[in-house]
């Protein structure tokens, strides 16, 4: 039903993104998107006069639409993109992941991933094809596409410290203009309070213990020196 309802939110947030004033809530593969878009429905059903447009694919929005869209987005250290993703596709259901690749000798995605024979090479395999290109939509989005700054990045990882929540939220107040404080602190607590992590289950990175000096010297090659800089993370 969630995923229904995920789905309708992003067919009538690509229809409506030309009704300039709605706020977009977004995201992108594998940075917390049921998540987000559970407190923000949460919060609507506490403040029906709120509106926003979900989309989890936030690069797909145009760039007029964000230079006159509020906009609150969710993102996700690149690292733990590559590491999250790695076990998620070997699992999901995800039709897209069970379609056969030309280049993956006719193997589905979900098929080549799981016949590779250790997780380094799970790992380089996941940089180098899906996370690859959700670590430069967010590298895109945030040095280039916070027209007007109406554009406010959260990281998924500072949601995980309780006492961070209420500065969070009056962040997002400040920017979206038309938040009730004390209802969103209720939603955010109350989302939280459920895990919604699908291949690991403590808030924790888990590219410390994953990646080996191989996987760093791939990432040098495959994407900018300022990757981490820019999405501000700390250099490993």
């Amino acid at each position: 039903m969630k995923r229904f309802f995920i789905a309708v939110s992003i067919f009538w947030g690509v229809l409506l993104c030309s009704v300039y004033g709605t706020p977009i809530i977004g995201s992108y593969h594998k940075t917390g998107t049921a998540l987000f878009y559970s407190i923000f429905t949460g919060y609507q059903e506490l403040d029906t006069n709120f509106q926003f447009i979900f989309n989890h694919h936030f690069n797909r929005i145009s760039d007029d639409v964000i230079a006159n869209n509020k906009c609150v987005v969710i993102i996700r250290h690149p690292y733990e993109v590559i590491m999250s993703g790695m076990r998620y596709h070997q699992i999901t259901p995800e039709e897209w992941v069970h379609i056969p690749i030309k280049k993956l000798n006719n193997k589905t995605y979900q098929e080549y991933i799981k016949s590779l024979y250790s997780d380094d090479e799970k790992i380089s395999f996941e940089m180098n094809n899906c996370a690859y290109e959700t670590i430069n939509d967010m590298y895109n989005d945030i040095k280039n596409r916070n027209f007007n700054k109406n554009v406010l990045f959260v990281k998924i990882e500072d949601l995980y410290c309780v006492k961070n929540i209420p500065q969070i939220c009056e962040k997002i107040k400040n920017h979206l203009g038309n938040i009730e404080l004390e209802k969103l602190i209720e939603v955010f607590y109350r989302c939280l309070s459920t895990s919604y992590h699908r291949t690991h289950p403590i808030n924790e990175y888990t590219f410390n213990k994953g990646f080996k000096d191989i996987h760093y010297q791939e990432i040098e090659k495959l994407f900018p020196n300022d990757l981490l800089e820019t999405l501000d993370y700390c250099i490993h």
